[in-house]
């Protein structure tokens, strides 16, 4: 996975900190653990010996590892905050979202993710972003909890019935960048994915004004067959 977000990348780093720091515990451990083997094995006609280390050596050894949970913990925290940090607006990316985030509300439900922007326009399933842009996604949902997992770009986060989450990114790239489910939410579940479409400042504008003229097509159509009675 190739992160595409200020969050991402901090979450990325993190995992790779915990994958390092595992690899030298594995090998501290079976590498203490051969040695041990080798020094103290038995041989024929040896009386067995009791072995062990010293109350210093103890303090010594307690001591370094107290200092590395200690840094794992410090290192931890500190990247885990600069995850949740609100990354700004980018020169290039759309100019009504440079003092405050591009709000968008992302609605969980059996099985399906639906999005609300600014001007009514709504989506199912795709999400459209602008490049370079600050999002704030409100997670909502109106069953179950469901979590909106798109690695690439943020931290996965629960939609919650009754509260609103937030999940806050900004896609460094166009692209398209999948999402999959991540929390058991009924029998369809692992069908409820999405699909973030991170296009130009442009690109979105032109996006959520054809959706809403679309929208508005499709009701005016709806209104007008059940005035001519074709609709029972």
């Amino acid at each position: 996975m190739t992160p595409h977000s200020p969050g991402a990348d901090q979450i990325d780093t993190l995992y790779w900190i915990g994958f390092v720091v595992a690899a030298v515990l594995i090998v501290a451990v079976n590498g203490a653990l051969i040695y041990a083997l080798r020094r103290y094995r038995g041989e024929r006609g040896a009386q067995p010996e009791e072995g062990g280390a010293g109350r210093r050596t103890q303090v010594r050894i307690g001591g370094a590892l107290a200092i590395f949970a200690a840094a794992i913990f410090v290192l931890s925290v500190i990247y885990t905050d600069k995850a949740q940090e609100t990354p700004a607006t980018g020169p290039t990316g759309l100019a009504a979202a440079d003092s405050e985030p591009l709000q968008i509300e992302a609605t969980g439900q059996q099985w399906l993710w639906r999005y609300d922007y600014p001007n009514e326009a709504f989506s199912y399933y795709k999400l459209v972003v602008p490049v370079d842009t600050t999002v704030e996604l409100d997670l909502v949902s109106t069953d179950v909890i469901h979590t909106w997992d798109v690695p690439e770009l943020a931290p996965k986060r629960d939609a919650v019935p009754g509260k609103v989450n937030h999940v806050v990114f900004r896609a460094d790239e166009e692209g398209v960048f999948d999402g999959q489910t991540a929390t058991f939410s009924g029998q369809a579940y692992a069908a409820m994915r999405t699909e973030v479409q991170v296009v130009s400042p442009e690109a979105y504008e032109a996006f959520v004004e054809r959706q809403k003229s679309d929208i508005q097509a499709a009701q005016d159509r709806v209104v007008g067959l059940i005035e001519e009675g074709d609709v029972p």
